[in-house]
């Protein structure tokens, strides 16, 4: 699935997402963090899909978004698929005050930020190598 133009929309809007995930970790938004962490890789995880199809799947977990891409081809390493793992919760979890199943600590959102980034440049990769 190489050579493919990723689309621009979705990429900037992704970039966006990746950017506030880096200033709400330094502001300690730690929780936001991780949700636009998540958000960063979901946008790149879609776009090499839409640049394909011209749809998108209309989910939020990232392990069904990894698995659309290798039906089309491609191969996914061990790291993304942890990194996906880790990041899907967030989605959900970050966003619902109350109980909470996860403390966010800055550690937490270092470590989604870390993923996030590691989904994006493999996204960036494969894409275009």
């Amino acid at each position: 699935m190489g050579g493919i133009k990723l689309p621009e929309e979705w990429v900037k809007k992704a970039d966006v997402f990746l950017g506030d995930a880096e200033r709400h970790l330094r502001d300690g938004n730690f929780w936001l963090s991780c949700f636009d962490s998540h958000r960063a890789a979901e946008f790149y995880l879609k776009s090499p899909i839409v640049a394909v199809t011209g749809f998108y799947p209309y989910t939020h977990d990232l392990s069904e978004l990894l698995d659309a891409l290798r039906d089309s081809g491609m191969e996914i390493s061990e790291n993304v698929r942890i990194a996906s793992e880790v990041l899907t919760p967030h989605y959900t979890l970050s966003r619902y005050p109350g109980r909470r199943a996860i403390n966010y600590t800055e550690e937490r959102a270092a470590r989604c930020l870390r993923y996030s980034r590691l989904i994006v440049d493999w996204v960036r990769k494969v894409a275009d190598p």
